[in-house]
């Protein structure tokens, strides 16, 4: 994405977590990324059009940050932790940070549906990866637990889901997301 879009949508990330979807106009982030609404028409066809490439973007960063942790020198335990961490705090911020987070959620559901689903689906994927590296380096063993790592993989996606959705899922992420390691832990060590 080049300079300009970059700077187009973190002014829209303002303005809509501040104003929330509805409110929030072209105008406003016209206004915000400092350049004339025309201007503004040029990168993008309309406000939806405007909020898709902002979920595009923002999903992305979501899952670089998912993938940085991946691939990191922790252990498999401090990575899928820190990467299940960076993932949804990166991917929930906007919605916590703004009075209008509910508002944001659905109009992010209705317009970006296919966006979170690709995103979900990269997820997965990663996950399903982290686990398939952690056995081959005979870092975790699943035969304890009696699940391959395509279940083990789709469990811990659904738990985080899980977590996302609970009450009050961001303020206890880390606390559930630590038992859920530890348990994760305590069930794959290697004899």
């Amino acid at each position: 994405m080049d300079e300009k879009k970059r700077h187009i949508m973190t002014a829209a990330a303002e303005v809509f977590t501040r104003y929330g979807f509805k409110k929030a106009s072209m105008q406003d982030i016209a206004d915000a990324a400092m350049m004339s609404r025309a201007a503004l028409y040029l990168h993008f066809k309309n406000k939806d059009d405007l909020f898709r490439s902002l979920m595009t973007w923002h999903h992305g960063e979501a899952l670089k940050a998912a993938e940085a942790a991946f691939s990191s020198s922790q252990s498999f335990i401090a990575r899928m932790e820190t990467a299940l961490t960076d993932f949804t705090m990166t991917i929930m911020a906007p919605v916590k940070a703004s009075t209008h987070g509910l508002e944001l959620f659905e109009a992010n559901m209705i317009l970006a549906g296919d966006i979170n689903a690709a995103t979900s689906l990269r997820l997965h994927g990663l996950i399903e990866n982290a686990v398939k590296s952690a056995i081959s380096r005979h870092e975790i063993s699943l035969a304890a637990i009696g699940l391959s790592a395509e279940a083990l993989a789709d469990l811990l996606y659904v738990c985080l889901d899980g977590i996302k959705k609970a009450p009050n899922g961001l303020e206890k992420l880390d606390q559930r997301l630590a038992g859920l390691m530890r348990l994760l832990d305590t069930s794959t060590r290697p004899s």
